[in-house]
């Protein structure tokens, strides 16, 4: 969040339309921690009577943080933002209830995963001390320990944690804009792997949607398969990948 402030800082276009974008967002949160909005919202092109909707902080939080996974979704946030701080919900609510990552995943098999693969080693008290300062808070933590006592956990093997080790050719990518795997996790993986090479894509969020040229991921790997060598790649193309203007009205 704080590389989109600043992006969004440094941007003309959006700091002229929202000056105090750092200010706007600690407001907004500050706003929901008091009292949860409520809102009369009707989604666009659909007959219905507007229906109130209950906007709690940490359910505002999260949406922001899901919304950076995509550059594309990411490019409204300061607007978001900007009206939240002003009372003004409506363009959260458009983009919180459209088809978003979270739409398209399997809840059980994601849950499968990482009920058995993450949460067991969460040390709850720890993960409220290192929450305490994020904007974010351990809204996330909490709701994830709390579907993983209510879901069946598989075992997993006692050197789980265990760095994966291999002289294999590796191709690793990260996005420096990913909320969830950012590049330090690459270089973490990277370390054990010593035939790897790990391409960071400047612009990129979780993937690469809403930069221009996708296609250059795809050269960068069927070179890598034709070579079978990570090394000596020409991945300058990442450099170039740059992603949608921030949408200030």
């Amino acid at each position: 969040m704080d590389l989109l402030l600043s992006k969004c800082e440094r941007d003309a276009s959006c700091n002229a339309a929202f000056p105090q974008i750092r200010d706007d967002w600690k407001n907004a949160l500050a706003q929901l921690e008091k009292q949860p909005a409520r809102v009369e919202y009707s989604p666009p092109g659909k007959s219905a009577a507007p229906a109130t909707v209950e906007i709690q902080r940490g359910v505002f939080a999260e949406k922001i943080r899901t919304s950076m996974y995509r550059r594309d979704q990411a490019a409204r946030i300061p607007m978001i933002v900007h009206h939240a701080a002003n009372g003004d919900f409506v363009p959260f609510l458009r983009q919180a209830v459209a088809p978003s990552i979270p739409d398209f995943v399997a809840d059980g098999a994601y849950l499968s995963v990482t009920c058995a693969e993450d949460v067991p080693f969460i040390n709850p008290e720890e993960a409220t001390t290192l929450t305490a300062s994020n904007p974010f808070g351990n809204y996330r933590v909490l709701q994830q320990t709390r579907a993983c006592g209510m879901w069946p956990r598989g075992e997993i093997p006692t050197d789980f944690l265990e760095p994966v080790r291999s002289d294999a050719p590796v191709l690793i990518f990260s996005g420096n804009m990913d909320p969830v795997t950012p590049p330090k996790y690459g270089e973490e993986v990277a370390r054990h792997l010593p035939n790897s090479r790990h391409v960071i894509i400047p612009e990129a969020g979780h993937g690469v949607d809403g930069l221009t040229d996708t296609g250059c991921i795809d050269r960068v790997v069927i070179e890598f398969l034709d070579k079978g060598d990570a090394k000596n790649l020409d991945a300058s193309c990442v450099e170039r990948m740059a992603p949608p203007p921030f949408v200030t009205k």
